[in-house]
């Protein structure tokens, strides 16, 4: 296993939300500092943006690891295609109420009771739905029904939303007007530009228990940001992918004939502009035999140029009073 190979205490590139390995960079603590503040100020409804495989359900769980941290009474939900019924369900497990009624009003004053008396009690009350560009229009309804418990001066429970843009699409829709007006904080999430490209692999190699730089040559990293477009989730399944093909070469660094290697094996479309594009098939072939005949014979097929990020984590986190006040004193 190319665990062993590359020193790792556990595989850097897995595509489970794993709050150990969250990547702060600038855009992911504004958006966390973001639901932070809303959870705190208890507006009633966030929303957080980003396109699939961005990072979304990453930020949630790290999130939601904050408040169960702090004693906050959670609810996570992932599937947003239950029924009415199911959804209350599981609303009321999840806030640990008692009602055997099948009835909403019954249901929603049960609910809004254990709500008070939680609050009585120093607990607050937060309910996380992920996928909710999948939410169905009965769903949302009840949603925005959730968001009417509250006493005259707060709400009971605050609610995040997390979705990919369509989901901003339909909340712009006309019959939804009232629901979006109850939006306290959208927050966004973008893919990675190149320079946060080279600060996420490098954090979670480190992470992984490797923090010697150099592991991916700055082309491969080139390529990787080429083939994935800066999408979090196709670098880990790219990079991954990319470390199998080294260990079978025994390279002691990641070259980009590995990550071509890997784009090809997971059927990603190939960049449009890079230096390595080739329109003849059989020089390709023939490239690929003298990259891989090199890489057996030399254990590198590439540059093994260090690739340095402009800012380091730790002074771009302290550049950030407004993350530093609130996510500092959450962990």
């Amino acid at each position: 296993m190319y665990q062993e190979f590359y020193n790792f205490k556990e595989f850097p590139f897995r595509l489970s939300p794993d709050p150990a390995f969250v990547c702060m960079t600038e855009q992911h603590r504004e958006a966390l500092s973001g639901l932070i503040y809303s959870v705190c100020t208890r507006p009633g409804l966030s929303v957080l943006i980003g396109e699939a495989g961005t990072g979304k359900t990453t930020i949630l769980y790290t999130l939601l690891g904050m408040l169960e941290r702090r004693q906050y009474v959670t609810a996570m939900c992932t599937n947003p295609t239950l029924s009415r019924e199911e959804f209350y369900d599981f609303v009321l497990m999840k806030f640990g109420v008692n009602s055997p009624s099948t009835s909403k009003t019954r249901q929603l004053l049960a609910l809004e009771d254990t709500l008070k008396k939680q609050r009585a009690q120093g607990r607050f009350a937060v309910l996380i739905l992920d996928e909710a560009q999948r939410l169905p229009a009965e769903l949302l309804e009840e949603v925005r029904l959730l968001l009417n418990l509250e006493t005259p001066r707060e709400k009971l429970l605050e609610i995040v939303l997390a979705g990919q843009p369509e989901l901003a699409d339909t909340l712009r829709r006309q019959e939804l007007r009232q629901f979006k007006q109850r939006v306290g904080c959208m927050c966004t999430l973008r893919p990675l530009n190149p320079e946060e490209l080279g600060e996420y692999i490098q954090h979670r190699l480190k992470q992984a228990g490797r923090s010697e730089p150099g592991l991916f040559s700055e082309a491969a990293l080139d390529l990787i940001y080429a083939y994935s477009g800066g999408i979090p989730r196709l670098i880990n399944t790219l990079a991954d992918t990319a470390l199998r093909t080294g260990f079978a070469l025994q390279s002691e660094s990641i070259t980009p004939f590995m990550i071509e290697e890997a784009a090809r094996e997971l059927e990603l479309t190939h960049p449009t502009r890079h230096e390595h594009a080739i329109a003849d098939n059989d020089v390709v072939a023939c490239l690929d035999a003298k990259l891989r005949e090199h890489a057996l014979a030399e254990g590198s097929a590439g540059s093994t140029e260090e690739r340095m990020p402009l800012e380091s984590y730790t002074s771009r986190q302290k550049s950030l009073g407004f993350f530093t006040q609130w996510v500092g004193r959450w962990k």
